[in-house]
C-alpha cells in the first residue's frame, strides 16, 4: 500500500534529517583522518570520450621507465578482449563534470601494483580549467580543445615545452563495436600518479559494460611533437570512442596517509 501524503512527507523529513546528520558525522571523521572522502564525477557522453592506445616501442621501454622514475614497474595490458598484452601509453580526452569540470586530457601508462595487478598511472594531465592533482596540487588551465560533430572529430592537446598532440578524423563512419578487456576496466580501481599517490575509484555499468567503438587508425590524421612521441609507435594500436556517460565515485589521494607513515 502506498503511503498517505502525510506519511510520505514524514518519511521525506526523516530521510533528509537523519542522512544530513550522518554526513556531518562523516565530515568530522574525514577532518580527523578516521574516514576517507568520496566525491562523485561524470565523464559526459558529449563529446564522446576518446582513447588513443599507443604501443611503447620495445627498444624505448627502458628509457621510458627510467625517465619517469616510476613508483611501480611497467605492466603489459590487454585493452580490448581481442588484444595480446602490450606495453601501452594511452591518451584519453574527455569532458567531465562534478569533481572537476570541462575538457581533460591524460597521458597514462600501466604499472603493476604491489599485488601484481595492472593499474593506470597518469604521467601527464591537462585541463582547460583549473583543477587539483597530487603532483602540482593546484593545476593551472592548459590547452585542451576537442570538437566532435558526430561525423568528424578534431582535437588538440598541449604538452610540455609548448608541444602539441593533434588528431582529426573526417569520416562519418563511427567504427566497429568492441569490448574492453576485463583487466583494462580493473586498472581503473586504483589510478596512480608519478609520485606514488593513487586515487581509489568506483564505477558502474557505464564503464564495466560500456558501449565502445574502434575507429580505424588509418583514417585518423595525427601530428605529435610531444615528449611522449619518441617512445611510442606512430600509429595507435586502436582509437576507442565511448558511447554514453560514465559515473564514478572517487576517493582522492587514497594512500597518502600510508605513504607518510613510511617516510
Amino acid at each position: 500500500m502506498l503511503p498517505s501524503p502525510f506519511q510520505r512527507r514524514l518519511r521525506v523529513f526523516i530521510k533528509r534529517f537523519v542522512y544530513s546528520q550522518l554526513y556531518l558525522r562523516e565530515s568530522l571523521f574525514i577532518l580527523l583522518g578516521r574516514s576517507k572522502p568520496f566525491v562523485r564525477f561524470t565523464v559526459e557522453p558529449s563529446p564522446p570520450s576518446l582513447y588513443f592506445n599507443f604501443a611503447i616501442a620495445p627498444e624505448q621501454l627502458a628509457a621510458f621507465e627510467s625517465e619517469l622514475a616510476l613508483p611501480h614497474p611497467l605492466a603489459p595490458i590487454r585493452c580490448l578482449d581481442s588484444d595480446v598484452a602490450f606495453h601501452c601509453l594511452t591518451l584519453n580526452v574527455y569532458r567531465v563534470s562534478g569533481l572537476a569540470n570541462g575538457m581533460r586530457a591524460e597521458w597514462s601508462t600501466y604499472v603493476h601494483d604491489a599485488g601484481g595487478t595492472p593499474r593506470y598511472l597518469i604521467v601527464e594531465a591537462r585541463a582547460d580549467r583549473g583543477s587539483m592533482d597530487p603532483i602540482d596540487i593546484i593545476t593551472r588551465p592548459g590547452h585542451v580543445v576537442y570538437d566532435d560533430s558526430g561525423e568528424a572529430f578534431a582535437l588538440e592537446v598541449g604538452s610540455e615545452g609548448g608541444t602539441h598532440f593533434k588528431a582529426s578524423c573526417g569520416r562519418s563512419e563511427q567504427g566497429k563495436p568492441v569490448r574492453a578487456a576485463a583487466e583494462w576496466i580493473e586498472a581503473n580501481d586504483y589510478i596512480y600518479w608519478r609520485n606514488g599517490i593513487c586515487d581509489r575509484t568506483f564505477y558502474d555499468a557505464g564503464l564495466a559494460n560500456a558501449r565502445m567503438r574502434s575507429v580505424d587508425p588509418g583514417q585518423i590524421s595525427i601530428s605529435d611533437d610531444t615528449p611522449w612521441s619518441r617512445y611510442i609507435e606512430p600509429v595507435p594500436r586502436h582509437v576507442i570512442r565511448f558511447e554514453g556517460a560514465i559515473d564514478f565515485a572517487m576517493s582522492p589521494w587514497w594512500n597518502l596517509d600510508a605513504l607518510g607513515e613510511r617516510d
